[in-house]
């Protein structure tokens, strides 16, 4: 039931509708690039498709495949040996072949099908990392874009402040302290509007390189906040479910996460499928040392005329060359396949817990915002606009109040970024994360 919880909480936190605040609109795009506009499926999808990372693990199965397909081959390969006539003696023709007796070409079957599983459960294993880097990466560049475009619209505010501080200085309205008030003002925002561009250009870029796309773009992410998350409006409204970020985050349990992740986690199944490649290697280098049948036909032909078939049957005697040693090194593969996995389990319970600690921390600090900060502040700030205009507040209350609204928005996105983080975090962890797009390769 709380992995269900769990999955219709990522599911919620993921979907894309539109944001209601006045200032999130679309950025313009650039003039000298193609502006892509993504979901977070869409970007997920062209993450697996043309991550070169992925594409290069993915080679791992074609070669398992062709390693099993080579295993399952029948080892028909006669040798033929002639011994031409000398003096006194007939020439002779003869081929021989060894028969395995052992089974040792299922037990190179078995192995083989361990191997491709071994390289399946990895790929898949890379996909849930790499998924889970691209979620990362996409909500950072939703923040760092949502970030700019208030860095921008402040700088234009500031513009024209500083521009109507200059008049009012000239016309003696105002004093020299409230004007370079004001141009210290314009300088902060100019830099943090180039601060906040270079950092969502640099996410921009780190994005592209997971989508593997080989040339630039400008991309877009689509995302917004859900109404049932409880996001104010820009009038000061709450929308329902206030509370939905701590209640969803209550439901969530770490002991039925790590049941989920046990199940789910393609890196335990990876080290499965490593310790029993390792049993079949080990039962396959012991049987290999076990004697082999030879068959044997030689065709002879006699000095006084005729030729005759002589038939003949060998054993292989493996007497210095047991295998003892790659049986030696197979085991202990294997035992260090089994406590690598015993220490992924460990270290999985303990991430999950930290993960889910995280999230509703993250959960809490949102809603406190939601409910409790952005709301005023942003009546506060259509209030103070509305006075400044009336001359009911003087220069400096207004930018004092204003960075106020400024920098709670700015921390409220800081607060939604650690949020999805950590669910984030905490969908790649139980590998709920590559559900929908699970495929056998």
């Amino acid at each position: 039931m709380r992995a269900r919880t769990f999955r219709a909480t990522f599911a919620l936190l993921v979907a894309a509708v539109p944001w209601s605040a006045p200032w999130a609109q679309t950025q313009s795009p650039r003039p000298t690039t193609d502006t892509l506009r993504l979901t977070l499926m869409q970007a997920r999808a062209r993450g697996l498709a043309d991550n070169p990372d992925l594409v290069a693990i993915r080679m791992d199965t074609a070669i398992a495949r062709g390693m099993l397909r080579q295993a399952g081959t029948f080892r028909f390969n006669p040798s033929a040996d002639v011994l031409a006539p000398v003096a006194g003696l007939t020439s002779e023709i003869g081929v021989t072949q060894e028969v395995e007796l052992f089974g040792q070409r299922g037990r190179r079957i078995a192995a083989g099908r361990a191997s491709l599983d071994r390289s399946r459960a990895g790929l898949a294993n890379s996909a849930r990392l790499t998924v889970g880097e691209i979620d990362r990466v996409f909500f950072r560049l939703t923040s760092a874009s949502q970030r700019t475009i208030l860095a921008d619209e402040v700088l234009a505010l500031n513009q024209r402040l500083a521009s109507v501080a200059e008049r009012q200085l000239a016309a003696g309205e105002i004093s020299r302290l409230d004007y370079n008030l004001a141009v210290v003002e314009l300088g902060r925002s100019r830099s943090r509007a180039l601060a906040t561009r270079r950092e969502r250009e640099q996410v921009e870029l780190d994005l592209q390189r997971l989508l593997g796309l080989r040339t630039r773009a400008h991309l877009v992410p689509d995302i917004g906040i859900m109404q049932d998350e409880g996001m104010p409006d820009s009038t000061g409204g709450a929308a329902q479910g206030a509370h939905a970020h701590t209640a969803r985050a209550a439901q969530l349990s770490a002991d039925s996460l790590t049941n989920v992740a046990l199940s789910l986690r393609p890196d335990l199944a990876e080290r499965e499928a490593a310790i029993e490649q390792a049993r079949a290697e080990v039962a396959l280098v012991r049987r290999e040392a076990l004697p082999n049948l030879l068959l044997r036909g030689v065709l002879e032909s006699r000095s006084i005329g005729g030729r005759a078939v002589r038939p003949g049957v060998g054993l292989t005697l493996p007497i210095f060359n047991r295998n003892r040693g790659v049986a030696q090194a197979r085991d202990a593969a294997a035992q260090q396949s089994a406590l690598e996995r015993t220490s992924l389990v460990i270290r999985l319970r303990t991430e999950i817990a930290a993960e889910v600690a995280a999230y509703r921390s993250a959960a809490e600090e949102v809603e406190i915002f939601e409910t409790t900060v952005l709301a005023p502040a942003r009546q506060n700030r259509q209030l103070l606009e509305a006075a400044y205009r009336e001359g009911k507040v003087g220069l400096p209350v207004l930018l004092l109040i204003r960075n106020q609204v400024i920098d709670a928005e700015l921390e409220y996105w800081a607060s939604w970024l650690a949020e999805r983080v950590a669910l984030t975090s905490l969908a790649e962890a139980t590998g709920e994360n590559i559900l929908p797009s699970r495929r056998t390769p």
